[in-house]
């Protein structure tokens, strides 16, 4: 009978598949189909973007998509705006760039004293990033503004939620003294609980790195004492304001700067706008480079310069 042969072969296989691995004919037929499939290309852009309030770090990120766009890119950029820096930078340099995608992580309240839902927060933001992977193929990159505020998301979650220490987020905030050890929830804490929700956002971004697209975790500094193992350099007295395994995690670290120029009568005459490669994991020639990406002058226009290396894709 035609075809026969080719419906019993066909047959063969489902049945062969459907042994335990060791039983099959080739146990490792499924590897080896996964290992003819794999490729090299993938991306190694996997930032974390450190600095105070106005330094540039989202500004670096949307410049340089803005120039791969002008020269024929299709794919999008999506944001999860912790902090509402992608939207105003959106708003205010790329109103018409609908490729620019920012997604709202949080979700409020509607009937409480407190106005975000840490659970479904957290939920919506493993969904975002979730469909992100799903997305892959269309996207040149993912920016997570406000990182610290995803942690502290996490922090809220472990205490409220987790623990059972407080029934929302300002009884957790409160550490006035009270109780026989003069102490409310200060130290009443999980450090594994926190880790473990915020690495799952690090692991889907690690998977969307993976797929090749370009990741951003842009968070603020915070402060810390001098020998804190945290601290981007010995005795500055600040850190990046997140989970301190992070800072292995990424392939890149750069600190964003501000300098104020004044003149000898203390008038501010212009500044100075630098990025610093202070880790650089996949370029050693980029270590400890620091980069003008913006400078202003009273009284006249700033000159805009970007992040060159992500400007030109190199990063």
């Amino acid at each position: 009978m035609a075809g026969f042969g080719k419906t019993a072969a066909a047959q063969a296989e489902l049945n062969d598949a459907a042994l335990p691995s060791h039983e099959r004919k080739n146990p490792f037929a499924a590897l080896e189909a996964e290992m003819s499939t794999m490729s090299d290309r993938i991306g190694h852009t996997f930032v974390g973007l450190v600095g105070n309030e106005n330094t540039g770090k989202t500004a670096v990120v949307t410049s340089a998509y803005n120039k791969y766009v002008s020269e024929g890119g299709e794919k999008s950029l999506w944001a999860l705006d912790f902090d509402g820096g992608a939207q105003a930078n959106k708003s205010a340099f790329y109103p018409d760039l609908d490729s620019i995608v920012v997604w709202e992580p949080y979700v409020y309240m509607t009937n409480d004293r407190t106005a975000i839902d840490y659970p479904e927060t957290h939920n919506r933001t493993m969904r975002l990033l979730q469909y992100a992977v799903h997305n892959s193929e269309k996207l040149w990159g993912v920016l997570i503004t406000g990182l610290d505020g995803f942690d502290s998301v996490c922090i809220n979650n472990m205490r409220i939620h987790d623990l059972g220490l407080s029934k929302d987020a300002i009884s957790a905030a409160d550490v006035r003294g009270a109780g026989a050890d003069n102490r409310r929830v200060e130290f009443q804490w999980d450090w594994g609980l926190r880790k473990t929700r915020f690495l799952q956002l690090i692991t889907l971004c690690r998977g969307l790195v993976k797929k090749g697209v370009r990741v951003f975790l842009e968070t603020h500094l915070a402060q810390t004492n001098e020998n804190d193992e945290r601290s981007l350099r010995p005795m500055s007295g600040t850190r990046p304001a997140w989970e301190k395994s992070t800072a292995g995690l990424v392939f890149q670290i750069i600190l964003f700067e501000r300098e104020d120029v004044r003149d000898e009568n203390g008038n501010l005459t212009n500044q100075r706008f630098t990025a610093t490669y202070e880790k650089s994991k996949t370029d050693a020639g980029l270590q400890g480079q620091r980069r003008i990406i913006l400078t202003t002058e009273a009284g006249g226009k700033p000159v805009w310069y970007g992040l060159q290396e992500l400007e030109e894709g190199r990063l």
